[in-house]
């Protein structure tokens, strides 16, 4: 008995019908592929802008009105609180204990002080002069207390006179800006400057649209710079983020908008 075998239309069928389910299968991988892309990149394009939110929003909270130096739409400059305290006697005042690597990474720009009078605002003091180390025996001899957790008592140059427990806190000047990339080309970042330190890359990147908003009320934000500049209460930040890859089949970076409101310290009305 033969055994009959498959003709060339069946045979030419079979190969129609495989390479139907093929190119099925291959269409299917490369959506699948190109929805993990797109989703890859714009899970990046989120996480560059809220990295950057974390550090700015801890630091700008602590800037007082006072506290600011130059505002543009791209740039920022403030003068920021790293060592809190309060004045004691003989230009000494006692601080409390803070983060080491906080103090080993500041920039020392001055000190500010405020009068323990009703309405009293902060004096800005500008001082490369270095600091030394006081006495506690300075800060008992006015009766305030020793401050637990081992403070540090530091005496700052020509302080005002001041009544015993003002408050009073060190301050570096750092610039926050918008600029082109160095370590992705095309692109833009958010640099951070401490002082006359080197600028760090903080967020990269982000499209060339990312800049700051202002507030003079708690109500809304404004591209108008405040005038004089110790009436913003606060500062918007617009953050597009990208992707640093383009998805496959797209011509444009994935992209992700973060907006946040950064009101200063004891600064809402």
């Amino acid at each position: 008995m033969r055994r009959r075998g498959l003709s060339l239309v069946e045979v030419l069928i079979a190969i129609v019908l495989l390479g139907i389910v093929g190119v099925g299968i291959t269409n299917l991988l490369r959506s699948q592929m190109r929805f993990f892309a797109r989703g890859t990149n714009a899970r990046d394009a989120r996480t560059v802008s809220r990295n950057a939110l974390n550090l700015t929003r801890s630091e700008l909270r602590m800037v007082e009105p006072n506290g600011m130096v130059y505002a543009s739409t791209d740039s920022v400059v403030v003068r920021l609180p790293y060592l809190m305290g309060l004045y004691c006697a003989a230009n000494t005042a006692m601080f409390v204990p803070t983060d080491s690597l906080t103090l080993v990474q500041a920039q020392y720009g001055g000190y500010a002080y405020r009068d323990t009078l009703a309405g009293a605002s902060y004096t800005y003091v500008a001082s490369t002069t270095a600091l030394s180390d006081g006495l506690a025996a300075t800060c008992l001899g006015v009766g305030l207390d020793t401050i637990p957790y081992g403070p540090r008592y530091i005496v700052a140059p020509a302080i005002a006179a001041l009544a015993p427990s003002a408050p009073i806190f060190l301050w570096q000047r750092v610039t926050y800006f918008f600029a082109p990339s160095a370590l992705v080309s095309g692109r833009t970042a958010l640099w951070r400057q401490a002082g006359s330190a080197a600028a760090e890359e903080i967020a990269v990147p982000l499209d060339a649209a990312s800049s700051f908003n202002f507030y003079t009320t708690g109500v809304s934000a404004s591209s108008t710079v405040p005038s004089p500049l110790n009436t913003m209460r606060g500062i918007e930040m617009l953050l597009f983020g990208e992707s640093e890859r383009t998805s496959p089949g797209q011509t444009t970076p994935e992209q992700a908008l973060q907006r946040v409101s950064i009101f200063f310290r004891n600064a809402v009305q």
